[in-house]
């Protein structure tokens, strides 16, 4: 396992994989850091080494946990270096970073030398080295990185977690359908779990198993979610289609969305766009490409609307965009009506807003 800011964690899951490959053999006394946005592998991590050290939590002084309440930093050490009678390790998990207070010297001094059986185990998903007790958190004994995955290779590593999530709810995802999940959901596979237990819950206990799901069935089972905002819009967007992006923002302003957060979508993926299409005519490879514009679920949609764009189309979406955003900012017009003309300003589709 990496320390952090080695430059060679491994994402989340082949990093769970191999702490928990560890563990039979022990795990280091003293200080123990888990942090990193992939919080579904990070948690997990957790529990795994929570139950190594402390099997039965019915135990009243193995385990301390300190919550929501700030406690000193030297407090927090003594907890860990007090010795009892009836466990014969002392664990302390701090389930939020944010709640330590003081001067990290005493909880460094500790990671250095931890008594026998001591282990202070902290939550900590974002470590900004700029601070002091961050950056102590960082170097200081074991600091654990649980982060989402960064290119293609390891995408299609969590698609495979994915599927296997999806088959102990008794359900199997296409592939459309699991790109759809991934593109609303990104990365973060506990939104993930929550959007499976729904599908699992829909197909029915007695459907056949595994139940097959489709594109179609999870945008209507996540519509008027915000995990489906800007999707089917920015797919439009991608493939130059006029009529099924406008029909698609339309559908977005009237389940509400904010036409701010809309147009935000639509940078995003203008942004993918226009590197994908400078790259493709500088002679770059399709696989640099598509892990450049991060075009892992819509590689096809990416390819065939790169086609059906000139460079100075798309160098000039930026522009159109900063417009419209500081339109939104400074006047009093009619958001939605702004938010039309932009996407057929984007588009090239012919006529007006509604």
């Amino acid at each position: 396992m990496a320390r952090a800011g080695s430059g060679a964690e491994p994402w989340g899951r082949p990093a769970l994989a191999s702490l928990v490959a560890a563990l039979p053999k022990g795990w280091p006394e003293g200080l123990t850091v888990l942090t990193g946005d992939d919080l579904y592998h990070l948690d997990r991590a957790q529990a795994a080494i929570l139950d190594h050290l402390v099997p039965d939590r019915s135990a009243t002084y193995g385990l301390t946990i300190i919550g929501d309440a700030p406690i000193p930093i030297p407090q927090l050490v003594g907890l860990a270096r007090s010795g009892g009678m009836f466990a014969t390790r002392r664990v302390v998990l701090v389930r939020e970073v944010s709640v330590l207070e003081g001067e990290p010297d005493p909880l460094a001094a500790y990671a250095e030398r931890p008594p026998t059986g001591s282990y202070i185990l902290v939550r900590a998903p974002k470590l900004d080295r700029k601070r002091k007790l961050h950056k102590a958190l960082a170097e200081a004994g074991t600091c654990l990185v649980f982060r989402t995955p960064a290119n293609a290779a390891e995408t299609k590593s969590l698609l495979a977690e994915m599927d296997a999530m999806a088959a102990e709810r008794g359900v199997a995802l296409d592939e459309d359908a699991a790109r759809l999940m991934v593109d609303v959901c990104g990365h973060d596979l506990n939104r993930i779990a929550g959007e499976l237990d729904k599908l699992s819950i829909w197909s029915g206990a007695s459907a056949p198993k595994p139940f097959r799901i489709d594109a179609a069935t999870v945008r209507s089972l996540l519509a008027g979610s915000e995990l489906l905002t800007g999707w089917e819009l920015a797919d439009a967007l991608t493939q130059r289609r006029p009529e099924a992006a406008m029909e698609a923002a339309r559908r977005l302003l009237d389940a509400g969305e904010e036409p701010i957060r809309i147009a935000g979508g639509l940078a995003a993926r203008a942004r993918s766009l226009l590197k994908a299409k400078a790259m493709t005519e500088a002679g770059a490879p399709e696989r640099a490409v598509v892990d450049a514009a991060r075009a892992w679920y819509f590689r096809d949609a990416l390819a065939s609307g790169l086609k059906r764009y000139t460079l100075a189309e798309l160098l000039a979406m930026p522009a159109q965009l900063l417009a419209v955003d500081r339109t939104f900012k400074s006047r009093s017009l009619d958001k939605g009506a702004v938010l039309e003309s932009l996407v057929a300003q984007l588009t090239g589709a012919k006529g007006g807003s509604r």
